[in-house]
């Protein structure tokens, strides 16, 4: 059994997924499977994932169905002792398997581990998740309330204990954006977290992803909102989420609609 099962969802990546995979496979911890769920591509994407010999990896195509569900196809199949998830459009660094293994190594109290993001936008400019202002000491242990006021975590930049998911359940297919975010509150909600102060990844809003996709993240931040009212409001955090949420509709002029929408499920 391999130590390490890493997931990459994908979607019509054929012009990217390579560089993606080979950034996994020139890791310099090598005890890793390689999962590549194909969520439904109709380009060229197992052709190129095919064309790629290296024993680790294992590809499996199924119906369209979004990241979530391809992500939780990868975890049905994994065989390692930690899961680490990936993105068919992003890069990792050559050493991030190997601080994220010492981290659960040197803590093994936690159960899950993150690190830094940088999120290339294309045009000179990046910003880094999580944010540099926030104090690194909240980052790590119990940041179950540090997740509620605000996202620390995208899936990429997520290793799990395998054994975690059992009492997590997996991704919730019915999100069509920010099930990464959900994933994380869970998470946070039931273990404490390791942190790496470095980016170990590159991430790029390419055109197409669901991150691009700013009503769906809305709706997602709304159902959200609703499903954890009563911590958000224990902790104080539910203003500011609403907050959040109201801003970023008024920035593509929908606050009417999410207000309704508000409404019916809170």
């Amino acid at each position: 059994m391999n130590r390490v099962s890493v997931i990459i969802p994908t979607y019509n990546r054929a012009h990217c997924i390579k560089r993606s995979i080979d950034s996994v496979l020139t890791q310099t911890f090598e005890d890793f499977e390689l999962i590549i769920v194909d969520d439904g591509s109709t380009d060229e994407t197992r052709k190129v994932v095919q064309g790629i010999a290296d024993s680790r990896i294992q590809y499996v195509f199924k119906c369209n169905g979004g990241a979530a569900s391809a992500r939780n196809v990868g975890i049905e199949i994994a065989q390692g002792d930690f899961i680490a998830f990936h993105d068919s459009d992003d890069m990792w660094l050559p050493n991030k398997l190997s601080l994220v293994i010492q981290e659960f190594e040197n803590h093994p109290e936690v159960g899950f581990v993150y690190h830094q993001m940088k999120y290339d936008f294309g045009d000179g400019t990046y910003t880094t998740i999580p944010q540099q202002e926030i104090d690194r000491e909240e980052l790590q242990g119990n940041i179950y309330e540090r997740l509620l006021y605000n996202n620390l975590i995208g899936a990429p930049a997520l290793t799990v204990k395998s054994s975690c998911f059992t009492e997590v359940g997996n991704f919730d297919v019915s999100l069509m954006a920010l099930e990464d975010y959900d994933m994380a509150i869970r998470l946070g909600r039931n273990y404490l977290a390791g942190y790496i102060d470095e980016p170990l990844i590159n991430c790029a809003f390419s055109q197409g992803s669901v991150s691009m996709n700013t009503a769906n993240y809305i709706t997602a931040s709304c159902i959200l909102l609703a499903r954890y009212k009563v911590e958000m409001l224990k902790t104080n955090t539910f203003n500011h989420r609403l907050e959040k949420i109201l801003f970023d509709a008024e920035s593509i002029g929908c606050v009417e609609q999410v207000m309704h929408f508000l409404e019916k499920i809170l």
